[in-house]
């Protein structure tokens, strides 16, 4: 059993195998020996720790996991968001995760990380999903929703694998990820704003990927008691990279600048440029946002009302940020509006105009990736969110369902679970006897993933194990 515990935290940690036997024993020993006796200490000796002994444990344990997760889902409907990826070996790795019911709340587990045999064609993805479920007797039909990030080999409408799933499971919809659709609409600028991040990237990219400069930069940083002695490496791939470097470059303006002149590079005189400084201020502050936004749609249990509401949230208040710049109100705009009051003046009518115009394109481009309709058709089943709320019948709900919600809000029981249960997904979970037709109704429209953020996470934690000591 000691055997099969050191093995569980091995696999949850991605450590090599053979840290059981090189570190884990001599370390327990030690603290046996120092606590109790050497005698005791020899026990630990009898439990086999050795490289392939974790690597069998590890086995069984994850053969174990895989048939408890396919007997739950065998038996009720789920959604899946998935994605592939190229690994360091050049391994192109297909990811799938699985959201379903059990018992009284929704799961998200790890259900598919295999290679791909040939090509990462549509056909070559459906062709693993569906000799997965046959071989594993998993019914299509249960499958309710797809997440994938828009790629042609996911959602080409002949040979996708979303076309190919549809064929199977008849009732099955699609979703493009909404963190994806927003990386898309941020990518519309206006040139003049695209200039200045380009210029950015190029000042970033001078210090941090070269060794040397960035050794130098760090000692000048130290030398003027900055606050940051570092810059931070943009990339497209990072989601929340942008912004990050963008903040940071604005922080050390002065030293980056006086490095870029030391080193004549030629764009060291745009730090001293105020209508460059300007405009590098507003990109720091919009990327800002840009990255709370992403953050409130990451993590487990996000669903599709939480993801809607808060893009639309954020449309409403891009809307509000153009008529702040239109009466010259930089309040929302902290960086901004801070590097004006230490120049001492108003950031130039031109320059303000530039800012809206770049907004302009930011509503017009989510208006694009986020159309009205796609926000109506989520409203149309707010009774799953919010049931207490609702006083004339859904279009969506049948008579016989309007008149099961009637009486779910009328019992003062559930009444007070609806405000302790911890999710609303729990909540419906919960209902499964009582209310069985409209728990079910809204477990279906709770099911599908709003975004594929847990096959990214999960792509980085399988990178992280590759290493050459596995």
């Amino acid at each position: 059993m000691a055997s099969y515990l050191v093995s569980y935290r091995i696999a949850q940690a991605g450590e090599a195998h053979t840290v059981a036997e090189n570190l884990i024993k001599p370390c327990v020993k030690d603290i046996i020996e120092c606590m109790f006796d050497e005698k005791a200490a020899k026990v630990i000796d009898t439990i086999p720790l050795s490289n392939d002994t974790i690597s069998r444990r590890i086995g069984y344990l994850a053969e174990n996991v895989k048939s408890t997760l396919i007997s739950r889902i065998k038996s009720t409907k789920f959604s899946l968001q998935m994605d592939e990826s190229t690994d360091v070996a050049g391994l192109a790795i297909l990811m799938v995760i699985v959201r379903y019911p059990y018992l009284d709340s929704f799961h998200e587990d790890l259900l598919i990380c295999k290679p791909l045999p040939t090509i990462t064609s549509g056909t070559e993805i459906f062709k693993l999903l569906d000799k997965f479920f046959a071989e594993n007797s998993i019914l299509w039909d249960n499958c309710v929703d797809v997440c994938t990030d828009g790629a042609k080999a996911m959602t080409g409408k002949m040979s996708g694998a979303i076309a190919k799933i549809k064929e199977k499971a008849k009732g099955c919809s699609s979703s493009h990820c909404i963190l994806h659709r927003h990386a898309l609409a941020m990518k519309k600028m206006p040139p003049f704003i695209r200039e200045v991040l380009s210029e950015t990237v190029k000042i970033i990219n001078f210090i941090k990927s070269r060794p040397k400069n960035n050794r130098l930069f760090k000692i000048l940083c130290d030398d003027m008691g900055s606050m940051h002695t570092s810059l931070l490496l943009h990339t497209e791939i990072r989601w929340l990279s942008r912004g990050k470097s963008l903040i940071r470059l604005f922080e050390l303006r002065n030293e980056v600048g006086i490095f870029l002149r030391d080193n004549n590079f030629a764009l060291g005189e745009k730090l001293c440029d105020e209508r460059w400084l300007m405009k590098l201020a507003y990109l720091a502050d919009i990327f800002k946002k840009i990255n709370d936004l992403y953050f409130s749609l990451q993590g487990k249990a996000v669903t599709v009302f939480d993801a809607t509401d808060q893009v639309e949230e954020f449309k409403k208040k891009l809307k509000y940020w153009v008529e702040s710049i239109k009466t010259g109100t930089l309040d929302c705009f902290p960086i901004t509006k801070g590097f004006g009051e230490e120049l001492e003046s108003d950031i130039p009518a031109d320059i303000l105009n530039e800012f809206e115009v770049h907004l302009l394109r930011l509503i017009d481009a989510f208006n694009s990736y986020f159309p009205k309709g796609l926000h109506e058709n989520i409203q149309e089943n707010v009774w799953v969110v919010e049931p207490y709320s609702i006083s004339v019948k859904p279009s969506s709900l049948t008579s016989q369902e309007y008149e099961c919600l009637l009486d779910l809000t009328s019992d003062t029981a559930i009444t007070s679970k609806f405000k302790t249960e911890k999710s609303i997904s729990d909540f419906w979970c919960t209902l499964k006897d009582e209310f069985k037709i409209l728990s079910d109704k809204a477990k279906l429209i709770l099911l599908p993933f709003a975004t594929t953020y847990l096959v990214e996470t999960g792509f980085s934690a399988y990178t992280a194990t590759k290493t050459k000591y596995r």
